[in-house]
């Protein structure tokens, strides 16, 4: 009776390491907010759906009135697949895997629609789409709260008249909370 109960529980600890099903969370950067659903598509690959207020300061002087500096808050749309390399590695080093806490790879794919932007009544909206490769880190510190950072180089198209091509540079650092 022993031996079935002990083999029940090694077996449970052998379990292959993988995505959650579902996490829900919202993370804050510097200037910027973003709530998230990381939905699993494989046992290593999820699906982040997130929206946020990505946030920008431009700061502008003149002859007349000195300088002054402008807040910006601009509406963001992301969907953003990520494939989980290490889960399997931080599992069997006995390391935290909860939440998706891991190395990953993904394509974060951005949308700034042509809605107001927030808080800087002389800047226009955005409205362009962002494709980036992203190399990132998410670590879980406790059962809710986490560090994230990515990077990545891609491209931007801006839709409009004036529509146009160049490349973008991705970077996050984010202080999250998972519920």
């Amino acid at each position: 009776m022993i031996w079935i109960a002990l083999s029940g529980c090694l077996a449970g600890f052998a379990q292959e390491a993988r995505v959650e099903k579902s996490v829900w969370g919202v993370q804050g950067g510097l200037l910027s907010v973003w709530g998230y659903n990381e939905s699993r598509l494989a046992d290593d690959v999820a699906l982040r759906s997130e929206v946020g207020l990505l946030g920008s300061f431009s700061y502008t002087y003149s002859n007349f009135s000195g300088g002054s500096g402008r807040y910006t808050l601009i509406p963001e749309l992301t969907v953003e697949p990520r494939w989980y390399y290490n889960l399997a590695r931080r599992r069997a080093k006995s390391k935290f895997t909860m939440h998706n806490s891991g190395d990953y790879f993904s394509l974060r794919t951005s949308f700034y629609p042509e809605w107001p932007v927030i808080s800087n009544p002389f800047a226009r909206p955005l409205n362009a789409l962002d494709i980036v490769p992203v190399w990132g880190i998410r670590r879980h510190y406790g059962t809710h709260f986490s560090l994230e950072t990515s990077a990545g180089i891609g491209y931007r198209h801006v839709f409009g008249e004036n529509s146009k091509d160049a490349p973008v540079f991705n970077w996050r650092f984010c202080i999250g909370y998972t519920f």
